[in-house]
């Protein structure tokens, strides 16, 4: 296959993975598909990053800049051109890979979008092309192809701000067995192989071929069927490609001088819970007595599946907006007439203070996921304070003791809130925003 379009500088990228993605820019995108629809990227919403990592106080206007480090065929940089097109913001798309860059703009023309800067580069040559200093940088599914993940996680780091975030993927250890057992037997039947097509004919042959006894069978994600000979090279004929357990995870964030915020993947978030499978009571109570990196290590291992680490990083130890800043406002994300179901089941008296009311989502990564939420006395009248978005904790906390005519400290509300609220903060499904935006 051609070799055109090689950066020919002075990178420390592997030959063979900028070569792959000239001929196989991943993942396949057909440009017409913006006419009609516009993916959504988890975690890529202006709520999740204003919510994760700006405290709830960002507007995303005055220069906001973002960099898509490794923005492949564009998903991210479409998903946040799209957000920002009415912003005084700036997209910075970054690949070294001129076709999917090819692809990206195509998207982007397909949307009538202006707001992105294209860059044809390396990451690792990020520190030579004075690109300036950014608020967000989104890197997903690039800094484990590097041949030094480190070295890249640290260039970008020094290119944040040092109140900036990032949203970073990489392969999980565990959930990717299966995946890392077929490119072992990629490599031993591609020796000797002189073009990619050859290593993909073999490769369709050899998933064609596997036993109802394989690993493989159970794997969640067939980027093959997704994305054909595209998605199949990148899976299981990459050149270059490590992992991450738990604890590697986060030595790998801590080790670069980040702080780490919080999983994106809400799947994720609840899989690493210890409460979700231990129930002994006993055995349970030793466990959380143990650091969270040890309680998530031993989640990843039960549960097996998970085969990608979604995740948010920070400049700043405390990024997250918090209940107790009362001018924040809280609002549901993703779900709608949550508030209302709540309000109305509690209002008609089918549960009782001390008891419990069950909420289940019925569409989304979440469909069929059951809460199960407290009920106190003040309950009812939080919930009918956000059916209506737009009240500050502060004044949700008025409104509640007018209704309830009760002198009660904004303390004390404010514990209730954490009590009622906290199952749709844990699944991303309650975010907050300052209330002057």
């Amino acid at each position: 296959m051609s070799k055109k379009n090689i950066i020919n500088k002075n990178t420390a990228d592997i030959p063979a993975v900028q070569e792959h993605y000239q001929d196989y820019p991943y993942p396949y995108r057909n440009p017409e598909d913006e006419k009609k629809r516009l993916l959504h990227m988890v975690g890529e919403s202006l709520g999740e990053l204003n919510h994760f990592l700006f405290k709830g106080k960002e507007n995303f206007d005055s220069g906001f800049r973002c960099l898509i480090a490794g923005g492949g065929t564009g998903d991210s940089a479409i998903y946040l051109a799209e957000q920002l097109k009415n912003n005084n913001a700036e997209i910075v798309y970054l690949d070294f890979s001129k076709p999917s860059m090819e692809v990206a703009k195509k998207r982007a023309e397909a949307r009538g979008l202006t707001n992105i800067k294209w860059v044809y580069d390396s990451i690792l040559n990020i520190p030579s092309i004075n690109l300036g200093k950014f608020d967000y940088i989104n890197c997903s599914g690039v800094l484990h192809h590097l041949p030094s993940p480190p070295k890249g996680l640290s260039i970008l780091k020094d290119s944040l701000n040092d109140n900036g975030g990032m949203h970073l993927m990489v392969y999980a250890k565990y959930g990717r067995t299966a995946v890392y057992q077929i490119q072992e037997i990629m490599k031993m039947v591609n020796q000797g192989a002189t073009s990619r097509i050859e290593e993909v004919m073999n490769g369709k042959i050899v998933l064609n071929s596997l036993p109802t006894t394989s690993w493989h069978n159970h794997f969640p994600i067939n980027d093959y069927a997704l994305f054909g000979d595209v998605g199949l090279y990148d899976m299981y004929l990459h050149k270059q490609d490590r992992c991450y357990s738990i604890p590697e995870l986060y030595q790998f964030v801590g080790n670069s001088g980040l702080n780490f915020v919080e999983f994106t993947d809400v799947s994720e978030r609840l899989a690493l819970k210890i409460e979700n499978y231990i129930k002994d009571f006993t055995l349970l109570q030793k466990l959380k007595r143990m650091d969270i990196v040890t309680q998530q290590a031993i989640c990843e291992i039960m549960v097996g599946n998970i085969y990608k680490h979604s995740f948010y990083v920070s400049n700043q130890k405390d990024s997250v907006a918090d209940l107790n800043d009362l001018n924040n406002v809280p609002y549901f994300y993703g779900i709608a007439g949550a508030a209302q179901q709540i309000f109305d089941h509690i209002n008609a008296g089918l549960s009782t203070i001390g008891g419990n009311v069950s909420y289940t989502f019925n569409s989304g990564l979440l469909k069929g996921v059951s809460l199960c939420i407290p009920i106190t006395q003040y309950t009812k009248y939080m919930f009918e304070q956000v059916i209506a978005p737009g009240k500050s904790m502060l004044e949700i906390f008025d409104s509640v003791r007018e209704e309830m005519q009760q002198d009660v400290s904004n303390s004390h509300l404010l514990q209730e809130a954490y009590n009622v609220f906290s199952p749709f903060f844990d699944t991303g499904t309650m975010l907050l925003c300052d209330k002057s935006l």
